[in-house]
């Protein structure tokens, strides 16, 4: 499990993550940009998000505001 915060116009780098397993997560506060592959979704408070992380991905807030996320991976890689 992770609580995770990225302050406003942070992201998990230029290079895209993968490692062996799935991950899921839910946003508590403020608003997420999370690519995976080649499909790219918004997420605000309340939206949720699961994915195979073998495959590229990337978080960026793109929000105004810090956004909190709980997440989970398996397993366990950080």
């Amino acid at each position: 499990m992770l609580d995770e915060v990225y302050a406003p116009r942070t992201d998990t780098g230029k290079t895209m993550l993968h490692h062996t397993g799935e991950e899921g997560g839910v946003v508590i506060s403020g608003e997420i940009e999370v690519i995976v592959a080649d499909q790219r979704a918004i997420l605000g408070p309340g939206d949720a998000y699961y994915f195979d992380s073998n495959l590229p991905h990337r978080f960026r807030n793109i929000g105004k505001e810090p956004c909190h996320i709980v997440s989970a991976a398996t397993p366990p890689s950080f």
